[in-house]
């Protein structure tokens, strides 16, 4: 059963990276307009975050060993920068495990789902819950991440850039993103 949690909390990170990575290499063909920075609040997510962009909401089921997940995912832009908060509830998945290792799992899930290497590492928090602040790269790409276990819910943020082409909004974004109370969809 823990083999089948790993690879749920892998599969679940990873997925938002990948759609982080397709949706930086869309945004890249777009031409960039001038941000109009907004908070845009998700009560049935439980969350509020700043976009320069309103974000484009996507739900995907995720196929797990731990049984399917559903993975919703808004996404604005800035030019060829992604801007993503990444929401999976694992219900009773997680239920008994240590948030640390959830977290873990999924860092190491997307890092190897997208092809990226760790650059840097360390434990954060949001509130009481505890959180992971990631910084990686793979050939072309460059990732921000900051992710979250509140309860059984796993938060991801994410910032995606070109190699090599920091974006000076990224700690404003990931900074913005705040836990708000939940509300039945």
């Amino acid at each position: 059963m823990m083999h089948a949690m790993r690879r749920a909390m892998k599969s679940g990170l990873a997925c938002a990276g990948l759609v982080g990575l397709a949706a930086a290499m869309s945004a890249q063909a777009a031409a960039a307009q001038a941000p109009n920075w907004q908070t845009y609040s998700y009560s049935t997510d439980g969350f509020s975050a700043s976009f320069p962009t309103q974000p484009e909401v996507q739900k995907k089921n995720v196929d797990t060993d731990a049984g399917p997940f559903e993975l919703r995912t808004y996404i604005g832009t800035d030019g060829a920068v992604a801007l993503i908060v990444g929401v999976c509830d694992y219900g009773n998945a997680t239920a008994g495990k240590n948030p640390d290792d959830v977290l873990q799992g999924a860092k190491n899930g997307a890092l190897q789902n997208v092809s990226a290497h760790l650059l840097s590492e360390t434990k954060t928090t949001l509130g009481i819950y505890h959180g992971l602040t990631v910084e990686a790269e793979s050939d072309q790409l460059h990732f921000s991440l900051r992710i979250y276990m509140v309860g059984s819910v796993l938060y991801q943020t994410l910032v995606v850039v070109p190699l090599g082409k920091p974006y000076g909004d990224t700690a404003r974004f990931l900074d913005s993103f705040q836990l708000i109370a939940r509300t039945a969809p």
